[in-house]
């Protein structure tokens, strides 16, 4: 992208403009305020009383347009409010000082556009965005110079937020757009009483549409920068819970990718229909925005927008296939990143050209926000509280060295499930006494068909029982692993990465629901266990074979013994903070007979001996 003119507002006085026009009472003026706040600390702020212009000026550009070339005008817009009928926000001139384009916003508070041929002629069109919604959009203007004086291949075009809202093509503009010399921006014409616009992040380029600010993610991981989310441009409620995403998660607002075709429907009728509402536009829109579509990691698929659709009869998530994105569809296809040797936080890298996906959908607007606020609830816990219980119905997983190190207290699915934090397996018939109910995960079929009703396992935790996350089935039910899912999350990673390495297949029936940034702090505090055969120098001290919580006094743990081999164990304490003490004092011998009855063993014998001698005596110490 060749980056021709940027003007980002922050010199005081308006520094970065040659000419500021004020009439009758109406202003414009740089604010905080009106500032792009992810960017800058100034904007713009138009304030029009009355019928009188206020706006800016940049003068003698002289940007020499090629034949065939394009150039780009682009800058955030924020409305206030709708004007009571067109008002002009901004106009390019060229150096004879014809008129180049001219943009209006109406009093329905969409774009209306005009460009200009040889003859004078202004060819208009109107876009559908209404951005009155007192939200930043993305406005590009291009511009596109006839490739000879006998041709009529010129063209405009107007995009909102990365879409193409309207064009007009087959133009003769070759001898008028061969400069770009003067720009305006504010209200130069047309004024209407009350009308408040503000403006920042000022941007002329030739050759290259010209991306928005994008802020650097600050490591490899998942963080807000990397997550996209998907919205229904026109839908209130959708962009409603998008500009959530920004305020609560800090996703940055040029991460919002609009769905211009996405319908209201839940589920679609076959992919195909899923391609046109919801693919296509997304991989248009990524490809319109290079730099976060190589930050992107993960997919939010966001209140409003499809959720499912049928494929051979059917009922596919599209949380699984978009998991899938940029693949060939495959129905059931392996998941590369599932049930890892070892699990470890994925990168953009180690993703190997998946994403992470999840969907956060509700019955009401309110409780799909709602679902956020508790994931930042659960992800500001220190740790989890002492008393919150695992519920799974995987008995050989309960009592697994994988869920002891999770120090938290697990019993088996039962009727009623009290001091809830999570539920594995089939959901329960009834919710008693809340935990922090952080996530459930129901692996049955139809436990997710819907999620816009309470008829589902999955909706039905959520919306009604007030879970933070969870994951189910659209229809036919597939393996969802709670190892790598919990591990994932004991190390500190995130609830979309549990997911990626948990379920078994792609372009299936996995749906995942919630904040896919939300994290679980499990308690580190506890004793561990660890032991050797024959001597204390034979203790494997990196691989503990239980783990206790701080008041569990009593485990059971499997181990494969030899009889008559003698064996030692010692315990350690673990901090809160995950600090193993180092010490050797509580030690047992253990040896086992051809019964597997315990055998007598000789009294230990004396380690760590230490003698030291004084006036008085002599004193031994050993352990």
């Amino acid at each position: 992208m060749s980056l021709l003119h940027y003007i980002d507002n922050e010199v005081p006085g308006f520094g970065e403009w040659d000419a500021v026009v004020q009439s009758g009472s109406s202003t414009i003026v740089q604010a905080t305020d009106a500032a792009f706040p992810e960017r800058g600390s100034l904007g713009l702020r138009t304030t029009i009383v009355g019928t009188s212009p206020a706006y800016v000026r940049k003068d003698n550009m002289n940007v020499s347009i090629a034949p065939g070339q394009t150039i780009y005008t682009a800058f955030m817009a924020r409305f206030a409010n709708k004007p009571s009928s067109y008002t002009k926000i901004s106009q390019g001139y060229n150096v004879s000082g014809d008129t180049l384009y001219v943009l209006y916003t109406n009093s329905s508070g969409v774009f209306e556009w005009y460009i200009a041929d040889d003859a004078g002629n202004f060819h208009g069109f109107t876009g559908s965005t209404d951005c009155s919604d007192n939200n930043w959009h993305w406005v590009v203007i291009g511009l596109h110079r006839a490739s000879s004086s006998t041709g009529a291949d010129g063209w405009g075009k107007l995009w909102v937020d990365g879409i193409l809202e309207a064009q007009y093509t087959s133009v003769d503009n070759y001898d008028r757009l061969s400069d770009f010399d003067q720009f305006r921006l504010g209200v130069p014409s047309h004024a209407r009483d009350g009308f408040v616009i503000d403006h920042d992040e000022i941007k002329i380029t030739a050759d290259t549409y010209p991306e928005p600010y994008v802020p650097t993610p600050s490591s490899d991981y998942l963080q807000a920068q990397r997550i996209v989310v998907l919205y229904r441009q026109g839908d209130a409620d959708s962009r409603a819970f998008a500009d959530y995403c920004v305020e609560s998660l800090s996703i940055p607002r040029c991460n919002l990718c609009p769905l211009p075709n996405a319908s209201g429907n839940e589920t679609l009728t076959d992919y195909a229909t899923f391609q046109a509402e919801v693919e296509n536009d997304l991989s248009d829109w990524l490809d319109r925005n290079p730099t976060v579509k190589s930050n992107c990691m993960c997919f939010l698929i966001g209140y409003g927008v499809p959720g499912y659709f049928y494929h051979n009869g059917l009922k596919h998530s599209a949380t699984s296939r978009l998991m899938n994105f940029g693949a060939t569809f495959s129905s059931k296809s392996s998941n590369p990143l599932y049930n890892p040797d070892t699990v470890e936080r994925l990168t953009k890298s180690t993703l190997g050209g998946k994403y992470l996906s999840v969907r956060i959908d509700a019955d009401t607007l309110a409780n799909a926000k709602a679902m956020i606020d508790r994931s930042l609830t659960v992800s500001a816990l220190s740790a989890l509280p002492a008393t919150d219980i695992l519920y799974s119905g995987d008995g050989d997983y309960r009592v697994s060295l994988d869920c002891q190190h999770l120090r938290i207290i697990t019993e088996a699915i039962e009727e009623t499930v009290n001091n809830d934090a999570f539920i594995f397996g089939t959901a329960p018939h009834y919710y008693g006494t809340a935990g922090e109910r952080v996530a459930a995960i129901f692996d049955k079929e139809y436990s997710a068909d819907s999620l816009r009703t309470t008829a589902a396992d999955l909706s039905r935790a959520i919306i009604t029982y007030n879970y933070a996350a969870g994951a189910g089935f659209s229809e036919a039910a597939d393996m969802i692993s709670p190892t790598p899912f919990f591990e994932m999350l004991r190390i500190d990673g995130t609830f979309a990465e549990a997911i990626a390495v948990a379920v078994a297949h792609l372009d299936y029936t996995a749906v995942a629901i919630g904040n896919p940034l939300m994290t679980v702090a499990f308690r580190k505090n506890g004793y561990n266990i660890y032991k050797g055969v024959g001597g204390v120098e034979h203790i494997n001290w990196d691989n503990p074979v239980a783990y206790l919580r701080a008041e569990q006094q009593v485990i059971t743990f499997r181990e494969n013994l030899i009889p008559h081999q003698q064996y030692i164990y010692a315990v350690r304490a673990v901090s809160s903070s995950g600090i193993v003490e180092h010490n050797t004092n509580v030690i047992t011998y253990v040896e086992i007979d051809e019964q597997g009855n315990l055998s007598p063993l000789p009294l230990a014998k004396p380690i760590n001996l230490d003698v030291a001698t004084t006036e008085s005596g002599i004193f031994v110490a050993f352990s």
